[in-house]
């Protein structure tokens, strides 16, 4: 027999996260990011809404982990969605100026087309943008500034994985 919805499909209002970390950032995009290949583990987590802050959901994927996933993470990439832009906006500035209050470097960014924040803290470099109602960060860790692809800054490097990500979000 055949099975037939009837009534209309419900838009979904916050955009989708993705469900691994193969999907938000391949190992192939993030090597091209960096200019030279990341070796070691990933791990995702998914957040939990906080709904004080206007937060519906959230994933972190973490890459360059030891093995079992111990250590300090080289790059991570962290996707959290919120009630509405307004809401998403107010989550970046508060990023930004809990950054600042820690004494980390601001300066301005472009990642297809989305105004962003680079955030230059004492061990971390940090990527901040919020897309409609979708907020993306990316931290690269600055003992790989050593490491990066001839002619890649760590400024670079983390706008491109931010490119990276946008990208395969919109996919």
């Amino acid at each position: 027999g055949t099975v037939s919805a009837t009534g209309s499909p419900t838009p979904s209002p916050t955009p989708v996260l993705p469900t691994g970390c193969e999907t938000l950032l391949p190992f192939t995009d993030l090597d091209r990011a960096l200019g030279r290949p990341l070796f070691g583990e990933s791990r995702f987590t998914k957040g939990v809404a906080q709904a004080s802050i206007g937060r519906t959901a959230r994933v972190t994927c973490q890459y360059g982990l030891g093995r079992g996933g111990t250590g300090v993470a080289y790059v991570e990439v962290g996707i959290s969605t919120y009630t509405d832009a307004e809401a998403a906006a107010k989550r970046v500035q508060a990023t930004i100026s809990a950054a600042r209050g820690e004494g980390a470097t601001q300066g301005e960014a472009t990642v297809g087309g989305v105004p962003a924040t680079l955030l230059g803290g004492g061990k971390v470099v940090t990527l901040v943008l919020a897309q409609g109602s979708r907020t993306v960060a990316v931290t690269l860790q600055r003992t790989l500034a050593r490491t990066l692809g001839t002619g890649i800054t760590l400024n670079q490097a983390t706008t491109s994985v931010a490119e990276k990500v946008l990208t395969n979000l919109a996919e």
